[in-house]
C-alpha cells in the first residue's frame, strides 16, 4: 500500500501546476473542488486495488481485477451522488449524449476502434482467453470513464479556464488536456517491487491521446457513453486480434 500512496502523491505533484496555471480563481469553489478531486481519487485508487491486501478478496481462478473494479465503481457512484451538487452543470455519468456533436463522436470512435485492430495486428500475440475477453469488454471502460471522464473531469469543468491563451495560442477546454496527462500518467508511471520509479514513454503517449480524446467525447455529448463504448471496444478488438491472428 505504501508504494500506492506515494505514486498517488507523485501524480498529484507533476499535476498540480497544470492545474494552478488553468484554474479560474473566479470561481468560489474552485479550492474546495480541487481538494475534493484529489480526495476521491485517492479513495478510488485505494478501492480499485483493495482485493490486492487482502486475502478473502483474491481469487486464484480468474487473472483479472474483477472484484477491485467493481469496488471502485461502487465507490465512484456513491461519491457521485454523494457530492452531486457540486458538479454543478458538469454532470457527464448519463447514457443520454447530446445529438449536436453525435456524428462526429461516432466517426472518432470508428477511428479509435480502426487503430485498435491495427494495434493487434502489429505488437499483440497471445492465446485465446475468453476471461481477457469478458473483462476487457466490460470493466474497464465502466470504471475509468466513470472515475476520469465523469468525476474527475466533471469536477475539473467547474474550476478550470474554458479557454487559455499564450500569445496567439489559444487551448480550448484545458480540462481535457489535464485529464488527458492524468490518465497516461496512471497507466505508464509506476514503481517495480524495488522501488525503482519507471515511466514507459510510449505507453503515455497512447494512454494520453486516448484519455484526452475520450474527455473530448464526454465534454461534447456531456454523456460518458460514447467513452465506455470505445474505450471497452478499443480493448477488446485490440486483444482479440492478437488471439486470432
Amino acid at each position: 500500500m505504501g508504494k500506492e500512496i506515494v505514486i498517488n502523491l507523485i501524480y498529484i505533484a507533476i499535476l498540480l501546476p497544470f492545474i494552478l496555471l488553468v484554474v479560474d480563481r473566479t470561481q468560489p469553489k474552485w479550492k474546495k473542488n480541487t481538494v475534493l478531486v484529489f480526495s476521491y481519487f485517492f479513495i478510488y485508487k485505494i478501492a480499485l486495488l483493495t482485493p490486492s491486501y487482502i486475502s478473502w478478496m483474491q481469487t486464484d481462478n480468474l487473472n483479472w481485477n474483477w472484484l477491485g473494479k467493481l469496488l471502485a465503481i461502487l465507490f465512484s457512484m456513491l461519491f457521485y451522488y454523494k457530492f452531486k451538487h457540486d458538479f454543478e452543470q458538469e454532470l457527464y455519468i448519463n447514457f443520454n449524449p447530446q445529438k449536436k456533436y453525435l456524428k462526429s463522436n461516432i466517426i472518432i470512435l470508428l477511428i479509435i476502434s480502426a487503430i485498435a485492430i491495427l494495434e493487434g495486428i502489429l505488437f499483440y500475440n497471445q492465446q485465446w482467453d475468453t476471461e481477457t475477453l469478458l473483462f476487457q469488454a466490460t470493466l474497464p471502460g465502466i470504471d475509468e470513464e466513470i472515475a476520469y471522464r465523469g468525476i474527475i473531469l466533471g469536477l475539473f469543468s467547474t474550476f478550470m479556464q474554458k479557454k487559455l491563451l499564450f500569445g496567439k495560442v489559444v487551448i480550448n477546454t484545458p480540462s481535457i488536456w489535464i485529464v488527458g496527462i492524468l490518465f497516461g500518467l496512471i497507466h505508464s508511471l509506476q514503481f517495480d517491487k524495488e522501488w525503482h520509479l519507471a515511466f514507459n514513454l510510449l505507453y503515455f503517449v497512447k494512454t494520453f491521446i486516448l484519455g484526452t480524446l475520450w474527455s473530448y467525447m464526454t465534454i461534447k455529448t456531456k454523456s460518458i457513453l460514447l467513452p465506455i463504448i470505445s474505450h471497452n471496444l478499443s480493448n477488446t478488438l485490440a486483444n482479440l486480434i492478437g488471439m486470432i491472428k
